[in-house]
């Protein structure tokens, strides 16, 4: 007979071989045999072990290194998308931000810009047979301002020597700088070498003062009403020591 208490029946636990307990459990309609089976633990190789840690490392190491390059390349490909979508807004705002510029409108000249006329201008020059002052016409395109076109004409008077005639002023002399004031009187300064380089004597001296009154009279009879020459920013008192030229000069009536 089984007693009141489970009987139990144990077997005993060997290395390497699985065990049972069988036991009988008291259950309200009699008793019932129930077995546990019980597998032991097998004792490990750690040469087995250390084998395979290493093999599951390199494959982790392996698959984590190929996971790694497909996150780059897949950041890549999207910096790379982003990239080129934001110039092509950039593109597009500047097209559209872009204004349109009107069509020119046609403007009236200005007359600054256009070159003058050539103007006929009288040059006061000495005639080699008859040894009078006599006109010689030229052309010159003048400044539309007093005193440049005064200077224009004074400067063609010193280089103009044609054929036939002669210059009552020195050569080699220049025209430093032109003055106008409000009595319009014309202050014409020369160099040094009208008075150094003058041949010298009264007709001579009268000669070369009379073509210069003469050619700016001719080309400025409205404008200007007397001349005062100067030698290097001085006033003079003559320039070959006959004529008196300490005042302005005007032609005689």
């Amino acid at each position: 007979m089984i007693d009141d208490q489970a009987a139990t029946n144990t077997s005993q636990r060997t290395n390497g071989y699985r065990f049972s307990v069988r036991f009988f459990c008291e259950k309200p309609f009699g008793y019932q045999l129930r077995e546990k089976l019980y597998y032991p633990r097998l004792p490990l190789n750690r040469t087995t072990l250390t084998a395979r840690q290493t093999d599951n490392r390199q494959l982790f190491n392996s698959a984590g290194f190929s996971r790694l390059l497909v996150i780059w390349g897949i950041t890549l490909i999207a910096a790379l998308i982003c990239l080129g979508v934001t110039l092509l807004l950039i593109e597009r705002s500047k097209r559209v931000m872009l204004p349109i510029a009107p069509p020119l409108l046609p403007t009236a000249a200005n007359p600054s810009d256009t070159p003058p006329e050539p103007q006929e201008v009288n040059l006061f020059l000495l005639d080699a047979t008859t040894l009078t002052l006599v006109p010689i016409k030229t052309e010159r395109r003048l400044h539309r301002e007093l005193a440049p076109r005064l200077s224009q004409v004074v400067r063609a008077l010193i280089q103009e020597t044609p054929p036939n005639f002669r210059n009552t002023i020195p050569r080699g002399t220049e025209l430093n700088e032109v003055y106008i004031d409000s009595q319009q009187t014309a202050y014409l300064d020369f160099s040094s070498h009208l008075t150094n380089g003058h041949i010298g004597g009264t007709t001579a001296e009268f000669l070369t003062v009379t073509a210069i009154l003469k050619t700016v009279f001719d080309a400025f009879p409205d404008d200007i009403k007397q001349v005062q020459i100067l030698i290097d920013g001085e006033e003079v008192k003559t320039i070959a020591g006959h004529l008196n030229l300490s005042q302005p000069l005007r032609l005689p009536e």
